[in-house]
């Protein structure tokens, strides 16, 4: 397993992370560890949960397997989400969905649609404590290396009340480090850098290049990206369009139907355009952990990637914004 190095937690990480927001939820308890066992024989260190995940029970979960194995991974948790309130209730028919979904899988989009969504609550210091004390005894550890503020405002990150206290957890060693989670990162551009904010975690795709648009805040923090699969069908929507971009992915070595070559695509840009931080996949099956780890072990350097992302991007001036970008940056190969 290629690994990369976190100043912030003084230690090497994997480079893949397992991104743990079905666990509990579309993935059941017993195959939820199953899948995170796989993936820590494999390499894999880090592991990203919250509270909302799973409906309130991914970390819970996630605690039965990282307990037995503490020292050696890596976990992210997060505040500011909360399960619906009707968290108790879905958790109750879970078993008779996951047995429909098994017999039928087309009803999957249906039952996405009308499953009540996590919701944002105001950050406040004693939000946070409370938080972060009732996901370390879910967890079943004494600390986490990395507590994310999830989704947070602009005002929150640099209100003082809220960096007095995630200052102080650091200093109590109930985290290691504290990050942002979010997509908006150009919004938290060019915050100073005095703040305790050492990561960011963001979408990245090439649909969506938010490593590209962060400018300064890229350069003084390790990225934590996901959403690589997002934007498959769209990717093959338009390499189905373009017969010349379906040549140059094929000379770069990409085969396959259109969704195969999307989605190896999709996941050499995710791990190309962020050399120096962790990409998270969500990797409960057995075959998704083996397609990661061989995109990892044959990375193409990042320019032509991204050569190629910018012009499938519908908008010429984003386009011409993510070639620039890309030529600014220290970016390749692994």
């Amino acid at each position: 397993m290629k690994t990369v190095y976190v100043d912030a937690l003084g230690t090497s990480v994997s480079r893949i992370g397992f991104g743990c927001a079905s666990l509990g939820g579309r993935i059941g308890a017993r195959a939820g560890i199953e899948a995170l066992e796989r993936a820590y024989e494999a390499g894999i260190t880090w592991y990203d949960v919250a509270p909302s995940y799973g409906d309130g029970t991914a970390e819970s979960i996630c605690g039965q397997f990282a307990s037995r194995r503490r020292g050696s991974v890596h976990i992210c948790t997060k505040v500011g989400m909360r399960p619906s309130a009707a968290g108790a209730t879905i958790r109750a028919l879970k078993p008779m969905a996951r047995a429909c979904l098994a017999m039928f899988p087309g009803m999957k989009s249906r039952l996405s649609a009308v499953k009540p969504k996590p919701f944002k609550v105001p950050l406040s210091a004693e939000l946070i404590r409370t938080s972060l004390e009732e996901s370390l005894r879910r967890l079943r550890t004494d600390y986490v290396d990395v507590l994310a503020l999830h989704r947070p405002t602009r005002e929150e990150v640099v209100r003082e009340d809220i960096i007095r206290t995630v200052e102080r957890i650091v200093q109590d060693g109930k985290a290691l480090a504290i990050s942002i989670a979010g997509n908006d990162v150009a919004g938290i551009d060019g915050l100073n850098d005095s703040l305790p904010y050492r990561l960011v975690q963001t979408a990245n795709n090439p649909l969506e290049p938010n490593l590209l648009r962060s400018g300064h805040f890229a350069r003084n923090r390790t990225f934590v990206t996901y959403g690589s699969f997002s934007c498959v069908g769209e990717l093959a929507s338009r390499i189905g369009a373009r017969q010349q971009l379906r040549k140059e992915l094929h000379e770069l070595g990409y085969r396959g139907d259109l969704t195969e070559i999307a989605a190896a695509f999709a996941v050499d840009y995710a791990l190309a355009a962020n050399p120096s931080g962790v990409a998270l996949f969500s990797m409960f099956q057995q075959e998704h952990l083996a397609f990661n780890l061989r995109r990892l072990a044959q990375l193409p350097m990042f320019q032509p990637l991204n050569r190629i992302a910018a012009e499938l991007a519908s908008d010429p001036q984003q386009t011409q914004r993510m070639v620039d970008s890309s030529n600014g940056l220290r970016v390749g190969g692994c």
